[in-house]
């Protein structure tokens, strides 16, 4: 829907664009009188989204001008908002259609109405009729937590801009080498010790910054942020990280360790390790125990164990390792990781949960019943689809929001490669999927790693507002995105983002302060070559262990 006057009242962009948008006659002004004929719990969800930034008290009486009406036909997540000059009506089949339809009916009014608390703005509403749905069931992002630790106020931002975009899915890498980043009641050794490690040195630094870097969140803080994510039709999912990318577990464990760890830990730097657990029976009993932790904060149906860029010879090399895979039946340490794999899946779906896991645990065969998180080249979610398997697609040359969103040279350092608004918006998720295994593509997902992202000023210029094209990949139908039309709302939907007191970086470049410049932010001579950084391939295969 373009920007469009009708009479005086402006019909604003809507992102992610709707299935359907058509005007209608008259306009609707509500006042501070104007009442929400609903349920209590819908009209909660239509005063949480709208009462902050118009000051519209909402209240709940039969009769009032805004009517709420389920509907059991409205597909999942769908909704239909009607506004004319006798009032609004919602229709939706289930409270994330009800919260996706006032996020609709919130840009529909002023961008002022984005915000904290209301500043007088008219807010007279166009007649429209909006049918809406969701191309995808997962609609996400992942932010890493542990390159960079993200302060538990910023998730909660980060809870209100997904939602903002009707996305529903914030995944949090917690643990990697160089840190973890959740309180342990039954193992506190596992944040005291594995949350802070001594020093970084960064990707383009020769020696480290000599200051400690760590944080954890606390268990209260977590199940707070479940449920307003909750709220708001956000589901957090976690990600502890294994068989691979444990060292700061094993910095808190280090028997645990195959082959020894051979380094300190958590990690000080973000090159590949031979960090992995050595699967004993008392290694898997201290991992389970760690997950029954993390099942009671998490309410997420899936459970990410990451299970990328495993390494088998530190297993190899440890006889120790082989003498007990040969007792499991096992004479290849290749073997071990599907074993791993198998063996965590059934652990969780004996526990209602499914395990999510980057692309490489279905290199060896189907997991039964795991979804995969398909991060590597093009043919990788053909190949794991055509295995029967479910998928969400997270592509690195297209969701990759740690890559350069430019080739300016004033950006600041990067890990390298190139994904600008652009190429986000017109990535396709099932391009190069057979037709008859379509539906096993659930949806994507875009990700910020944070070797680069020291500051939560960083993490916000990285993802907006390349997200908000991703919120429109993996939310409109291919019918309705259009790069052209997206574009041209852009500057009126970053006045909402203005309003919503997060920082983007802005269509034009990056602002003074969010450049590089000369010091120790500036971008590397090596990513200045001409014709702007490296390909995001070379660079995504000259860093992918730094990544995950």
């Amino acid at each position: 829907m373009n920007p469009a006057i009708r009479g005086e009242v402006r019909v604003n962009p809507v992102i992610p664009a709707p299935r359907r948008c058509v005007t209608l006659p008259g306009t609707f002004t509500p006042t501070p009188d104007t009442a929400v004929d609903a349920t209590p719990e819908q009209t909660a969800i239509l005063r949480r989204i709208l009462t902050p930034g118009t000051g519209l008290p909402l209240p709940r009486q039969e009769g009032g001008a805004i009517r709420v009406v389920t509907d059991d036909t409205t597909p999942a997540e769908g909704y239909r908002l009607r506004i004319d000059g006798t009032g609004i009506l919602v229709t939706a089949a289930d409270p994330a259609g009800l919260n996706w339809a006032g996020q609709t009916l919130r840009q529909l009014l002023p961008a002022s109405a984005s915000g904290p608390a209301p500043v007088g703005d008219p807010l007279t509403l166009p007649g429209v009729l909006v049918e809406d749905s969701p191309r995808f069931v997962w609609r996400g992002l992942m932010v890493d937590v542990v390159r960079h630790f993200v302060p538990i106020r910023e998730l909660f931002t980060l809870v209100e801009v997904l939602a903002a975009h009707k996305l529903n899915r914030l995944h949090l890498h917690l643990s990697d080498d160089q840190g973890w980043r959740v309180e342990s009641e039954l193992f506190p050794r596992l944040h005291r010790i594995g949350g802070c490690r001594s020093q970084t040195r960064g990707l383009f630094a020769t020696t480290g910054d000599g200051t400690p870097h760590g944080g954890h969140y606390r268990r209260s803080q977590l199940r707070a942020l479940v449920r307003h994510a909750r709220d708001r039709g956000v589901v957090v999912v976690p990600e502890i990280a294994f068989p691979a990318h444990a060292g700061a577990f094993l910095a808190a464990f280090p028997r645990f360790a195959a082959s020894g760890t051979g380094q300190e830990l958590p990690a000080t730097t973000f090159e590949p390790t031979r960090n992995v657990i050595d699967l004993s029976k008392d290694c898997l009993r201290a991992v389970e125990a760690v997950l029954e932790e993390m099942l009671e904060i998490f309410d997420s149906p899936e459970i990410h164990l990451g299970g990328d860029e495993c390494p088998t010879a530190p297993w190899a090399d440890d006889p120790r390792v082989m003498a007990q895979a040969a007792r499991r039946g096992i004479t290849d340490a290749t073997a071990l990781q599907p074993w791993f794999t198998r063996h965590m899946a059934e652990w969780l779906r004996s526990r209602g949960r499914r395990l999510v896991g980057w692309d490489e645990i279905a290199d060896q065969g189907p997991v039964d019943g795991a979804l995969v998180q398909v991060w590597r080249r093009a043919g990788t979610a053909a190949r794991i689809v055509a295995q029967g398997m479910e998928v969400v697609l997270s592509p690195q040359e297209h969701t990759y929001l740690d890559y350069y969103p430019s080739t300016l040279d004033t950006e600041a350092a990067a890990i390298g490669g190139l994904t600008t608004v652009e190429q986000v918006h017109r990535f396709d998720p099932l391009e190069g999927i057979p037709d008859g295994a379509t539906h096993r593509v659930l949806g994507t997902q875009a990700q910020l790693w944070t070797e680069c992202v020291t500051t939560t000023r960083r993490l916000e210029y990285m993802l907006l507002p390349r997200l908000c094209a991703l919120a429109e990949v993996a939310w409109s139908a291919p019918e309705v995105k259009d790069w052209a039309r997206f574009r041209a709302g852009l500057p009126h939907h970053l006045e909402r983002l203005d309003a919503m007191g997060v920082e983007y970086r802005p269509l034009h470049g990056p602002h003074p302060w969010q450049q590089g410049g000369t010091g120790a932010h500036r971008k590397p001579d090596r990513h200045r070559r001409p014709g702007g950084p490296e390909n995001p391939f070379e660079a995504a295969q000259q860093a992918r262990s730094a990544h995950h």
